[in-house]
């Protein structure tokens, strides 16, 4: 009815959207609490969902490589390169969640995984996301685990992304 007399009616969904956004990020920092507890790592305070969804994105790739025994720094290019793909998919879950602006949280993620001289992989990562979503079943089967992890994180779902994960690593030398 108040849609007669002005544009409430408009501004609405976006009411709504911020809403839902601000419930997924109050329910994926309660979910991880206790995961980020063990490693010793917090999700900061942020002002806006692209920037939760960035340092969520970052800290769950950090969660991942803590729990399998692994330094970020201290990974083959290739390896870096999975955890940044693993990183995208995680990034591009949380995007739908939060309506975030995927382009923005990759900048920024990515500034906080890769150095400087090594940001141009992060584009490399689009394409290679492109390539993976080819393969029809392995990606699906890639973001149901993410899915399941972001949707009820805890050690079993966590047990099962980091054994994916693992699997698509190649051997240090």
């Amino acid at each position: 009815m108040l849609s007669l007399f002005g544009s409430r009616t408009a501004a609405e969904p976006e009411f709504i959207s911020e809403l839902r956004a601000v419930e997924t990020e109050d329910r994926l920092r309660a979910g991880l609490a206790g995961l980020l507890e063990e490693t010793d790592l917090e999700i900061r305070d942020t002002n806006t969902p692209t920037e939760f969804t960035a340092e969520a994105t970052v800290v769950i790739m950090k969660v991942v490589l803590a729990v399998v025994g692994r330094d970020f720094n201290q990974l083959s290019f290739e390896n870096r390169f999975v955890t940044g793909l693993f990183g995208f998919l995680v990034a591009h879950n949380l995007c739908r969640r939060t309506h975030a602006d995927l382009g923005v949280v990759l900048g920024i993620a990515g500034l906080d995984l890769f150095t400087r001289e090594e940001i141009d992989q992060i584009y490399k990562l689009g394409s290679s996301y492109r390539r993976l979503r080819q393969h029809r079943q392995m990606h699906l089967a890639l973001r149901e685990i993410i899915d399941e992890f972001l949707t009820h994180p805890n050690d079993e779902t966590l047990g099962n992304l980091t054994g994916v994960y693992q699997l698509c690593l190649r051997p240090e030398a």
